[in-house]
């Protein structure tokens, strides 16, 4: 039969409700859907390896496709828990990956990754080549996050450890996500489908009065969020939609309370249905993303294919996007480097209007189909002996 069968092995947690499984604050499985809509069919089956927990209520995120067969590996909370339980939840999860390594015809391994090492032991054992997904940084982000110094420099030695853990088991063969997205053949975890890219061309940039910001993202540590909350304090009349839900939403609440522009921000969590978060990106007039620990944000394609321009920190893979002067820039200059992008974009209207449609045309070249194709090429290039097609 040809079409390989693909263990994809990922920490992002999933919960299971009602006999399905749903993730929880992911969208990786929608990138994994468009790798088995590829024409000829060249994977024919995905089994995503997922941490999985009972869900406590019915959960926000719609269910993983069908297709997708969700294999339930140990849970634990993040990288501290892993490293508490880590005896137990590679006990219990080298029975759960040892046959399904096996059974496959290729090993998919995001990194960073708590099963890395295990899945490289397994996988060399059982002779079923591996390929490397580095999706960022594990120091990068403790760096970003909120700690005394003495404590912020263990979790990043401890981030870093992981990290090279990591990268040495996903072996030689590696795909560091969004690297030479713009002048080669990079891959990114697009979700865009050509039907959502809206061109810009006949449209020229109007902001509204007042101007509306947009954010969109887990609302966690390390994402650079008290960032947006200064903007807003040093923009009176500014609005911002945030959407996403997670875990330190009340803490920037308060902090937005202590700061009087709580209510200037409307909060509308998770959206699950797609039509109407792409809605919410084209309904601002600029998306800020200010994290500086990120791989390639999906939500950064998600506003270039609706025509909102994007300030972001060039960090992973929007280094390249800041130099190809497909996003604005958020520098480390000055007291409020968001406000000074987001103010360099209204200076210069026209400006802006170009980078739009230049952003346009590249969310169009690397929709959904289009990334899933860059990706089966270049695995085909590394393992041509597979039944791929």
């Amino acid at each position: 039969m040809s079409g390989i069968r693909l263990l994809v092995v990922d920490d992002n947690p999933h919960v299971t409700w009602g006999g399905q499984a749903h993730p929880i604050n992911s969208t990786f499985h929608r990138f994994l859907a468009a790798v088995l809509d590829l024409p000829e069919h060249p994977v024919r089956e995905i089994v995503h390896a997922v941490p999985v927990r009972a869900a406590l209520g019915p959960p926000h995120e719609l269910p993983v496709d069908a297709r997708i067969r969700t294999l339930g590996t140990a849970p634990f909370d993040g990288i501290a828990g892993f490293l508490k339980h880590a005896r137990s939840v590679t006990i219990a999860n080298r029975a759960i990956l040892g046959p399904e390594v096996g059974a496959a015809d290729l090993v998919w391994l995001k990194v960073p990754a708590s099963n890395a090492a295990l899945v490289a032991r397994l996988a060399s054992r059982a002779g079923t080549p591996r390929f490397g997904w580095v999706a960022g940084t594990a120091w990068r982000v403790a760096a970003a996050q909120s700690r005394n110094r003495l404590a912020r420099l263990g979790a990043i030695a401890v981030g870093a450890t992981y990290d090279a853990v990591g990268r040495l088991a996903a072996g030689d063969r590696r795909i560091v996500v969004g690297r030479d997205i713009v002048d080669g053949d990079g891959v990114v975890t697009s979700l865009v489908e050509p039907s959502e890219v809206r061109d810009p061309g006949g449209q020229p940039w109007a902001v509204h009065e007042p101007i509306r910001l947009a954010w969109a993202g887990r609302v966690a540590e390390g994402k650079g969020l008290e960032s947006l909350l200064d903007l807003l304090a040093g923009m009176p009349g500014a609005e911002l939609v945030m959407l996403g839900e997670g875990p330190a939403r009340g803490r920037l609440e308060a902090r937005a309370r202590r700061l009087g522009v709580g209510g200037r921000i409307e909060w509308r969590g998770f959206i699950a249905d797609r039509a109407t978060y792409l809605d919410g990106l084209a309904s601002a007039d600029i998306v800020v993303h200010p994290s500086p620990a990120e791989g390639f944000p999906k939500v950064v394609l998600d506003a270039m294919a609706v025509g909102t321009p994007v300030a972001a920190v060039p960090a992973g893979g929007l280094v390249e996007l800041a130099r190809a002067r497909l996003i604005a820039p958020i520098r480390r200059r000055g007291s409020q480097p968001a406000a000074l992008a987001v103010m360099d974009l209204l200076r210069n209207p026209a400006a802006t209007q170009a980078m739009r449609e230049r952003a346009a045309s590249f969310a169009a070249a690397h929709t959904a189909p289009a990334e899933a194709e860059r990706l089966i090429a270049r695995l085909e290039g590394w393992f041509p002996a597979l039944p791929w097609r």
